[in-house]
């Protein structure tokens, strides 16, 4: 049986958006959330209430991380206090019970998390609206249950008077129900909360917890944030279109987390830091859009409509409707022939000779797309692709080339290239080329567009069939050219990893649970990711105004957010030049402080494939230390780093084949 707390949770979820309802208040939030733990320990018969005070009956532990820890307060506490002292004291902790209870909810099959901290009704759950409980037994959805309780003359259950009550003192039903329904169940939530005595006491003193007294800061004008000298005419451009992570890193130490900076005629608001990204990921979805600055990304791509330019509900159905064929799952469920095409790409590397890093990473990574998400190879359009992604990217988000280049013949014939790829895709998918292949991502597009062609319309199928290659070739690809260069650069790391893998592979070719303990190639892994950030920053817009370290900051503003600048904050990651693996160690976990490690941007944009290409990194680099024994071709030269379409190792990287360690 699920706890009353874990209830209440579910019951405030927002199905739609993710998460809580941004519509409860925070101090409401965490006052229902102490008074459901109260109320589940005086079910176990833990404690007790009065008007007076709360009291204790029995100090012995319930063996539950929700409940105990309160427990322990209550009963370590001297002296007297009534129920309102305990619900203020507990709701403190909300969060972090919240995070628990989520944690338990999603390890029971109830909630699902994405990659970007969004937490949904497991499909299960939304499709027969019941839970799966620990004892096997399962129950009625909770708020399936309590709307029928409420709008109808049914006896309520015992159970679920406890819950009504306790969303009752918080206002939570005016945060689920329309100003009509309210009105038609009002008097019927209010007898219903009546019939439970010691509900009724921690309900009172639930309405006690009030908002946090705001700061008398005074909070300054858009006009006041620091901004960072320029030229004239260009402003920061010519400093931002190197280094952009150094740039910000460098500003965030001169003027703290805000800062605005220019670039011909542009001007943004920039925010960076570990302060910033704790900030961002709790405001992104209703306070920032992406729409403006992906909008001729989209175009470009033939689409007006890509994952990246959407906002709002709608991106969120696209982002669910989407997340299986992105997810790790998809990738796993491919492994031997993502490894088979892995080892047979690795086999045409020539012996002694120069092989470029990155083009040789972005065959591997595009090939594997190809098998787990397509069906087709990308091979004969590894340049198209390349030349194509690159040139929009340029052109249409960081700017830095104008629009004629797109009319070079050069450009043209990359996306004639792509068109026959697509064809291709759509060829292999018709009906009778199927068979009875398991459906793979391209079929949960196709089957998008027939049941919801207004979200997925066909002239937006290209885009989305295509974008698994370009955004691999972008971010997969990248970090592992960045790994194996750290590799090759750090003898001692490759040895350990190649031991590990060699360990592997001794009880047979990888598997998905194999992979996963992988502890020295997952800690390199992160630590490529910290020092050789793929997305150093992403632009917004400012749907509505909010305010950011002492600073209004006004709806329409366009904002730059530098998530990654906390990973070269010494106070974040002490000598944040060294490469060093042990910062991911169980005792140190440094990129666990909040904030701190972002590689995958932060909000309701964070990359959706981000466990997708976890796995590909993984699985790649794990095959090429077991297959290849590696150099640099020129170990004296300094990594040069290319920044279009993002960071990513310069064509002058290359190694050598010494000799080939298996088959």
């Amino acid at each position: 049986m699920l706890r009353v707390t874990e209830e209440l949770l579910l019951l405030i979820m927002d199905a739609e958006n993710g998460g809580i309802r941004h519509s409860l208040p925070a101090h409401r939030r965490d006052a229902v959330i102490a008074g459901a733990v109260l109320m589940d320990l005086a079910l176990e018969n833990r404690i007790d209430t009065d008007p007076e005070r709360l009291f204790l009956i029995d100090p012995a532990p319930v063996d539950d991380d929700l409940l105990d820890p309160v427990l322990r307060d209550i009963a370590g506490e001297t002296g007297t206090h009534d129920t309102a002292y305990w619900i203020s004291r507990t709701a403190r902790h909300g969060a972090a019970i919240r995070k628990k209870a989520l944690d338990r909810l999603i390890g029971h099959g109830i909630l699902e998390a994405e990659a970007n901290g969004l937490v949904f009704p497991s499909r299960l759950v939304a499709r027969a609206h019941r839970y799966p409980t620990r004892d096997g037994v399962t129950i009625r959805e909770v708020q399936s249950r309590v709307m029928t309780t409420l709008f109808s003359e049914d006896i309520p259950e015992p159970r679920d008077v406890i819950i009504i009550g306790l969303a009752a003192g918080c206002d939570v039903f005016e945060s689920i129900l329309s100003r009509e329904e309210l009105a038609d169940v009002r008097e019927r939530i209010a007898t219903i909360s009546r019939l439970d005595l010691m509900g009724r006491t921690i309900r009172e003193s639930m309405r006690t917890v009030k908002p946090e007294t705001p700061s008398a800061t005074v909070v300054r004008p858009l006009e006041e944030i620091p901004e960072v000298p320029g030229f004239p005419l260009a402003g920061n451009a010519f400093q931002m279109a190197g280094d952009l992570r150094e740039f910000l890193g460098g500003n965030y130490r001169k003027h703290g987390p805000i800062f605005r900076i220019r670039a011909f005629g542009q001007r943004f608001i920039a925010l960076v830091g570990p302060e910033a990204n704790v900030f961002l990921a709790r405001i992104s979805g209703t306070h920032l859009r992406s729409y403006e600055p992906y909008r001729d990304f989209g175009i470009a791509m033939g689409a007006h409509r890509v994952m990246l330019n959407m906002d709002g509900p709608e991106h969120l159905r696209m982002r669910k409707l989407q997340v299986n064929g992105y997810s790790p799952k998809t990738f796993e469920s491919n492994l031997d022939m993502a490894h088979d095409a892995t080892r047979r790409l690795i086999e045409e590397w020539p012996q002694g000779q120069p092989v470029g890093v990155q083009l040789a990473m972005q065959k591997i990574i595009a090939e594997q797309i190809g098998l787990c998400c397509t069906g087709v190879s990308p091979s004969a359009y590894i340049d198209d692709l390349i030349h194509f992604l690159g040139t929009i990217v340029t052109v249409h988000v960081t700017k830095r080339l104008p629009r004629q280049v797109e009319r070079l013949p050069k450009f043209r014939r990359a996306e004639r290239r792509l068109q026959e790829l697509y064809e291709r895709i759509l060829e292999a998918h018709r009906p009778e080329t199927r068979g009875g292949k398991p459906p793979d991502f391209v079929d949960d597009l196709l089957e998008m567009n027939r049941s919801d062609p207004q979200l997925l319309p066909e002239t937006d199928l290209r885009a989305n069939v295509l974008a698994p290659y370009l955004v691999g070739i972008d971010t997969s690809a990248s970090v592992c050219a960045f790994m194996l260069y750290a590799l090759l650069t750090h003898p001692d790391l490759l040895e350990r990893m190649q031991s590990e893998v060699d360990d592997l592979y001794e009880r047979g070719p990888p598997t998905p649970e194999g992979l996963r303990k992988l502890d020295v190639t997952h800690r390199v892994a992160l630590e490529t990711l910290r020092i050789y950030p793929i997305i150093p920053a992403v632009p917004r817009i400012v749907s509505n105004s909010f305010e950011f370290g002492g600073y209004r900051v006004p709806a329409g503003a366009q904002v730059l957010l530098g998530t990654t600048v906390s990973h070269h904050l010494p106070e974040c990651f002490p000598d944040p030049e060294r490469f060093d693996i042990e910062r991911y160690s169980q005792s140190a976990q440094q990129h666990r402080q909040p904030g701190a490690f972002a590689p995958f941007g932060v909000g309701r944009h964070r990359c959706l494939g981000s466990g997708f290409s976890e796995a590909q990194v993984a699985l790649t680099m794990a095959t090429i230390v077991r297959e290849a024994e590696l150099v640099l071709d020129r170990p004296e030269r300094p990594l040069k780093i290319k920044l279009t379409p993002a960071p990513h190792p310069d064509a002058s990287l290359r190694f050598r084949l010494v000799r080939r360690r298996r088959g």
